[in-house]
């Protein structure tokens, strides 16, 4: 039976006592030789150096190594805490679930802008949720997380995710992440370094690092990637063929361009006192084991568009670079290929190519020549919905600024339908400029017919632009009088829904900014 004598004379007694009455509740430690280390006036800090003293003296009993034994180092904090009311929100984004993960990254962005930290009291639900912390999380609050892991004995040996330093060892998994780092540190001596022994490896090390020749790709990497498409395993093959295209002055790019050009010529005809008139002539190519070795091949199943042939002019020319379109203007090509008999496979083909290279020019005229197809401005061409998605995807290439010109301009038209399906895609945050242009159109469709409302409610995008509206006090409040701007009415229940759900969402963001600054 242990004796309660010594337990109160090595000052455990009163400690337990602490921990059930409160430290400033609980007898004070008996005299000894611990004891008399604590001079800790405060009753709560007392508790604390007595408990530390005491896991050093049981440490010192299990007779462990002297490295063991190293206190660790003193923990540094980088910048001044943040305030009381953005602590308190930090806490309930941490707690909040899946849901909360879009503000929580939004609170580290602000908190890294502000150069504050979280206050100590959190830390044990961010190391809870470390796995789930954004990237800016690192730069705010990582240093005191990583010293707090290692005071707990956590990653004593490093950080867990850093790759291997050699590539040639391990699960496949660690290779390729090995294989990254080398590739990032040094693409030419990583390719060389993988040319010389890529013969030796199983077609699974073979498909994943050609595949991670995509981190600090070059012209330079074109002939073994060359080489992979003769590899005898598919899996190669298709990481080569899927590398080469991004390469537009490579040998793979030059048999491109040959097929392209070979399949669409235009022919030119010059008449007195007439403007040159231009025809675009289509010849489809056929299947063949070249083809195929690039990684063209037919689908069987391939019904829109024109068949079989026909989607191999689309992967040609979606592989092809755009300088073998160079004999004319993209805005001929373009015209002439919405007016083609074969107008879907060309022009899926130069959009992809077009996405690929992200040529300004190439975009720009892609993105007029649409809107004017659109409009009704190009006789000849109908006015369908795959027409606007293509314009829509079109506008999405284009820089952000240059987008909400673009779009501003549409609202400044009052197009609902082309607004809205412009609205699902675009910048994933709008400026304070269109932001303010956007709403003010919102509330005046809402203020308009039944109809229109009707339109507004449809395609389910308002909801969504509470993440993308500029977060300003002004902006929220327009929102948040919209909702109160809706008839009484039954019928309106899904706009209502969603008009809610954005006056929701940009009143929390707008709290998230307010609390930074008190």
């Amino acid at each position: 039976m242990t004796d309660t004598t010594d337990l109160v004379a090595d000052g455990w007694e009163p400690i337990l006592a602490a921990a059930l009455l409160g430290a400033e509740r609980a007898p004070p430690g008996l005299p000894g030789s611990l004891a008399e280390l604590v001079t800790e006036p405060d009753s709560g800090n007392a508790l604390l150096a007595r408990l530390a003293l005491h896991g050093i003296h049981h440490l010192a009993g299990l007779d462990l190594a002297p490295e063991a034994m190293e206190p660790v180092e003193t923990r540094e904090t980088a910048g001044p805490e943040c305030p009381p009311a953005a602590a308190i929100r930090l806490y309930a984004l941490l707690t909040g679930g899946h849901a909360a993960r879009e503000r929580l990254r939004e609170w580290f962005d602000l908190a890294a802008a502000a150069q504050v930290r979280p206050p100590a009291w959190l830390h044990q639900a961010l190391m809870l949720q470390a796995g789930n912390l954004p990237e800016t999380a690192g730069a705010v609050v990582g240093h005191e997380l990583a010293w707090l892991a290692e005071a707990c004995g956590e990653n004593r040996d490093g950080p867990a995710a850093e790759a291997p330093a050699d590539w040639t060892e391990g699960r496949l998994a660690e290779r390729r992440a090995a294989f990254l780092g080398f590739r990032a540190r040094d693409p030419e001596g990583a390719r060389t370094a993988l040319e010389a022994v890529f013969r030796k490896e199983k077609a699974d090390a073979r498909e994943a690092l050609v595949g991670a020749l995509w981190t600090g790709l070059s012209p330079d990497d074109a002939p073994f990637l060359e080489t992979c498409l003769d590899d005898r395993a598919g899996g190669v093959r298709e990481a080569a063929q899927r590398l080469l295209p991004r390469l537009p002055r490579s040998l793979y790019a030059s048999r491109m361009a040959v097929r392209a050009t070979a399949a669409l010529v235009i022919e030119s005809k010059t008449r007195l006192l007439r403007s040159a008139t231009h025809e675009l002539v289509v010849t489809l190519p056929t299947e063949s084991p070249t083809l195929a070795r690039d990684g063209v091949t037919p689908n069987p199943w391939e019904q829109r568009g024109g068949g079989t042939r026909a989607g191999l002019l689309r992967d040609i020319l979606a592989r092809a670079p755009l300088h073998a379109f160079a004999s004319h203007p993209p805005r001929r090509w373009l015209e002439l290929a919405l007016r083609s008999e074969w107008a879907d496979p060309i022009v899926q083909g130069l959009f992809s190519a077009v996405a690929r290279e992200g040529d300004p020019t190439w975009t720009t005229d892609f993105a007029d020549l649409l809107a004017e197809a659109y409009e009704g401005k190009l006789s000849g061409i109908r006015r369908t919905n795959e027409l606007l998605a293509r314009w829509v995807q079109a506008l999405d290439m284009l820089p952000a600024p240059e987008w909400e010109a673009r779009v501003t301009e549409l609202i400044r038209a009052r197009k609902i339908e082309v607004v809205l399906a412009m609205l699902g895609k675009g910048p994933d945050a709008f400026s304070e400029r269109f932001s303010a242009a956007l709403i003010d159109w919102l509330a005046f469709v809402l203020r308009g017919s039944e109809a229109l409302r009707r339109d507004l409610a449809k395609p389910y995008v308002i909801a969504r632009l509470g993440e993308r509206l500029w977060p300003g006090e002004d902006i929220a409040a327009t929102a948040g009088a919209l909702a109160a701007r809706l008839p009484e009415d039954e019928g309106h229940d899904r706009l209502r829904q969603q008009v809610a759900s954005l006056t929701e969402t940009l009143d929390v963001r707008v709290a998230i900014r307010r609390e930074f600054q008190q």
